[in-house]
């Protein structure tokens, strides 16, 4: 067994359950209102539109999709943990699968494509057969949303290094790189800043901007450029 199979067959217990705690669907709802911020703008405006989310791990984000009125969902990951919690959430259409084996024999078969939180589980030769295989599947004037662990942040390394089947890290420029090699050529970059629903989201919004302004100020001084994304995650939408 590699070490891919040992961790992901034990993903939430050895992992994610040790961050988070036991996945409620009154946790996950907490996450709507950032959701609605970072990818409400980017959903198909067709509540038919067929949607498949990529790793999707507990279901979180699909029980978003389905809450926000989407039926046409599905969602796949690689670990039977992740995918027994997402069935506990009342979620259909979720299988234990592979990604890259998934997408084969798929042509032209989705309005939108999610990877939260995958691209950087994936070796350099996996992440460009992953993406030659979603521009495959996706329909012409469909998107795929990437959210990934951003390589500019000052503190990437938490990130980055804080699973064990993590293997990369991108920039905005690396980003563009894979994604005009696989023919995608329409990118929009996106941080993903602190949403503010309260006083205490607020606040942190307030010291965030602020942190952000002296990186930039740093990074002028030592290279000449103010630096793209800073955030921990970064999201891409690419277009076919």
């Amino acid at each position: 067994m590699n070490y891919r199979d040992k961790l992901y067959s034990k993903y939430i217990s050895t992992h994610t359950f040790h961050l988070y705690g036991e996945v409620t669907s009154e946790k996950v709802k907490k996450q709507f209102i950032a959701w609605n911020k970072y990818f409400g703008d980017f959903l198909p405006k067709n509540k038919d539109a067929k949607i498949i989310d990529l790793g999707c791990g507990n279901g979180s984000f699909l029980l978003w999709l389905k809450e926000k009125g989407y039926s046409n969902i599905e969602g796949i990951d690689i670990s039977k943990e992740q995918v027994e919690e997402a069935k506990k959430l009342g979620l259909e259409n979720v299988y234990l699968a592979d990604a890259l084996e998934f997408l084969k024999n798929k042509s032209e078969c989705y309005d939108l494509m999610v990877a939260r939180d995958l691209l950087e589980h994936l070796n350099k030769e996996e992440v460009l057969d992953f993406l030659e295989l979603i521009f495959k599947s996706v329909k012409i004037g469909g998107h795929l949303i990437i959210q990934t662990s951003n390589a500019e942040s000052p503190f990437c390394g938490k990130y980055r290094y804080g699973d064990f089947t993590h293997e990369l890290s991108f920039t905005v420029n690396s980003l563009k790189q894979i994604s005009y090699a696989t023919g995608f050529n329409e990118i929009i970059f996106r941080p993903q800043k602190p949403v503010v629903h309260g006083l205490k989201s607020m606040i942190r919004l307030f010291l965030w901007e602020a942190i952000e302004f002296f990186l930039r100020i740093y990074l002028l001084a030592g290279t000449g450029q103010k630096g793209e994304i800073l955030t921990q995650s970064i999201m891409a939408v690419l277009k076919k």
